[in-house]
């Protein structure tokens, strides 16, 4: 992870540069100009960068031993840390990038401070900068020069800090384990005595290895001659560079090296994170691992180019999370409302003021759907095949359900048409009629999306088109009501499995402990999921609900 950050508030310490000597910026005190003299302006230059690289997933590496670097001679590369815990491994993956880039600038993350109980992380740390040191690898601010162009590049060892978290907690579910409980860090990370992660020592003790590599008061001085200035580290420098608590998949996470991918402006701040992230991600979250065509866009691998010498600084990047962001802004006061994925195995605790309730925000679409379209449609593809894989297993009486899921939870519960007609009365719902062939009279109000003509498709349109009809179908506190045609309830149940998947809302998808289920009561749904009405298009007529006629296209007569 790296952002492009304002040094004055992103770097307090400030005292005089010791240990691991660099070619740092205290020795380089030419000005730009007479710097440019001795230059070649026809020099191209590329700074690189990739995060969350984890080369002990034997895919990962294969990615990164198939990178295009035939033309990367000349370029520099910013590797932001979480490599391995394996000595050997970051060895070798250093020296891959320091064979085939002009230079190489490094962080470790957390996953290289591992170690067994013998294992000082602290000593790891140190032996890692020397490594560096060794290899070539720069690990200290210095600069990137090319013609009258010059770029301020400033890694910052950092750890994650439990002051850090400043929002609100998860609140009306029991089952959320403490971070200590769920995360490595905390096993497999030993610290010299008095130091520890949970009161942010560790943290401190880190970030004081930074005083040691540069002369931070000399570089602030020196800051203000450069117009460009990249910073990057392992851990996240702002809460807004991280989703919600409940959007996250263990909501106590909060802290960082996300493997999201972000491109998002704050305070005038451009952060960027392109995480390579584990293969399992990116295969089964390719969108929000994926930032613009990175990193399984193009039929070659490569790293996220940051800055070209000729052009600055790259084009703003679609990643899935920045963009969800940048288009509803975060919302971390609520608590109660969990996406499905986070429910699992979790259990709704109503109290005084609190309702828990699963699924997203009424009107916004669903954030995976904001990924690169390339990844939407590779996605929605997987989970087509996964509902029609489940309808021919169940046809063939071979298909098991999931038994960590209550009895039910896995199907999408029919609605009742009375039901329907309260729900709107108070407006909560949204209508989706999934028939298909010709139809002269519809639900009114509602959205066409026949199954499987569009169901199937939908992640595939443009972006804009595809913004509005998301919207439109999560508008509304309540489920989305699926109608179809009352003879092919199949269909109409197909669609409902397909669109649960594809909208994240998985009905009632919560553990066996879980003691209430979705029902309809007094108008008020306990989940936002994905609802077929009993009966169809006929019972919604028998019902009286309202409707709206189909004009036919005219008929030239010729």
């Amino acid at each position: 992870m790296f952002d492009f950050d304002d040094l004055e508030r992103a770097l307090e310490a400030k005292v005089p540069a010791a240990g691991y000597a660099q070619d740092d910026c205290s020795s380089r005190g030419k000005t730009e100009k007479a710097r440019a003299k001795h230059v070649d302006h026809t020099k191209v230059v590329r700074i690189w960068a990739i995060s969350d690289l984890h080369t002990d997933d034997h895919h990962n590496k294969e990615w990164i031993e198939e990178m295009n670097t035939e033309s990367t001679a000349d370029d520099v590369i910013i590797v932001a840390g979480d490599i391995s815990h394996k000595w050997e491994i970051i060895t070798e993956t250093l020296t891959f990038f320091k064979e085939r880039y002009a230079r190489v600038f490094y962080c470790p993350g957390n996953h290289e401070l591992w170690g067994n109980a013998q294992e000082d992380s602290m000593h790891r740390l140190h032996q890692l900068l020397q490594l560096c040191n060794k290899l070539g690898v720069e690990t200290a601010p210095t600069e990137v020069s090319v013609g009258d162009r010059c770029v301020l590049i400033v890694p910052i060892l950092s750890w994650h800090h439990p002051q850090w978290d400043v929002e609100p907690e998860i609140s009306g579910w029991h089952g959320l384990l403490p971070v200590d409980q769920m995360l490595s860090d905390y096993l497999l990370t030993h610290w010299p005595q008095g130091t520890s992660i949970k009161d942010g020592s560790a943290a401190l003790a880190v970030d004081k290895v930074n005083d040691q590599l540069a002369d931070w008061d000399h570089l602030l001085t020196r800051r203000r001659d450069f117009r460009e200035v990249l910073s990057f580290s392992h851990f996240l420098p702002r809460v807004e560079n991280n989703p919600e608590k409940r959007y996250l998949t263990h909501p106590n996470l909060v802290f960082g090296h996300t493997h999201f991918g972000y491109d998002l402006e704050v305070d005038g701040v451009r952060y960027v994170q392109a995480p390579l992230s584990m293969s399992s991600e990116r295969h089964s979250r390719g969108t929000t691992v994926a930032l613009g065509d990175f990193p399984d866009g193009l039929p070659f691998s490569h790293p996220f180019m940051v800055w070209h010498s000729r052009t600055g600084w790259a084009p703003k990047s679609q990643g899935a999370w920045s963009a969800y962001v940048e288009r509803y802004g975060r919302r971390p006061d609520v608590t109660w409302l969990i996406p499905s994925y986070v429910a699992d195995g979790l259990e709704p605790a109503p109290s005084a003021g609190i309702t828990p309730k699963v699924g997203w925000l009424p009107g916004r679409m669903p954030v995976w759907l904001f990924g690169p379209k390339s990844q939407r449609i590779q996605e929605a593809a997987a989970e087509s095949r996964k509902i029609s894989e489940r309808l021919a297993k169940e046809a063939a009486g071979t298909y098991r359900r999931n038994k960590n899921h209550a009895p039910g939870t896995e199907e999408p519960l029919p609605i009742e048409a009375s039901e329907v007609g309260i729900l709107l009365c108070k407006g909560n719902i949204a209508v989706i009629d999934v028939r298909e062939g010709e139809c002269f009279s519809r639900p009114a109000n509602c959205i066409e999306l026949p199954h499987p003509s569009k169901t199937n498709h939908f992640a595939a349109l443009p972006d804009d088109e595809l913004l509005d009809l998301g919207e439109r179908i999560m508008a509304g506190e309540g489920p989305r009501i699926l109608v179809g045609d009352p003879d092919a309830p199949a269909s109409c149940r197909h669609a409902a499995l397909l669109l649960a998947a594809l909208l994240r809302l998985w009905p009632r998808s919560t553990s066996r402990k879980t003691t209430t289920t979705t029902r309809l009561s007094s108008g008020k749904a306990s989940t936002r999921d994905v609802r077929p009405l009993r009966g169809g298009f006929k019972a919604w007529q028998a019902q009286g609900l309202p409707v709206t006629k189909v004009a036919r296209e005219p008929i030239d007569v010729w």
